[in-house]
């Protein structure tokens, strides 16, 4: 299934309050990182994305560079250089990140073992799979 269809076909929380071109270069030069198609069309268009218990890190124009994909990003970057070159796209709770390159491909990072292995994802194909297991978990 397509992001697109699954986000019309569910109760999918998205921001309201969307950022624009400025914002989204600014936070490229903040965090070093030359976002991905996917990435920037996920910033641009939805926000962010939350279904079930899974909320995905994004920015909304009300909290600009302040938002949590930034300060995750940020945070990450300080503590884990090995992150370096990702954006925190979301944290799974006891230091499990997923991060999203600039060719929008997906790794899991396990902040705990320092450990960063790459996923079969591109982002939008892991939202999906990430959504597909909260809907499977919410209806058993």
């Amino acid at each position: 299934m397509k992001l697109k269809d699954f986000i019309q076909s569910h109760d999918i929380d998205q921001s309201k309050n969307l950022i624009d071109e400025s914002l989204l270069k600014a936070a490229e030069q903040m965090t070093g990182i030359s976002f991905g198609s996917e990435l920037s069309e996920y910033l641009l268009q939805y926000g962010y994305l939350g279904y079930g218990f899974a909320e995905l890190y994004g920015m909304n124009a009300r909290q600009g560079l302040n938002s949590d994909m930034v300060k995750e990003t940020l945070y990450l970057h300080e503590y884990y250089p090995e992150t370096k070159e990702f954006v925190a796209i979301e944290n799974q709770g006891e230091g499990d990140y997923y991060l999203v390159n600039g060719k929008d491909e997906v790794y899991e990072y396990d902040a705990n073992l320092g450990k960063l292995v790459q996923v079969k994802y591109t982002l939008f194909e892991y939202i999906v799979h990430r959504f597909e297991q909260v809907d499977q978990a919410l209806n058993t």
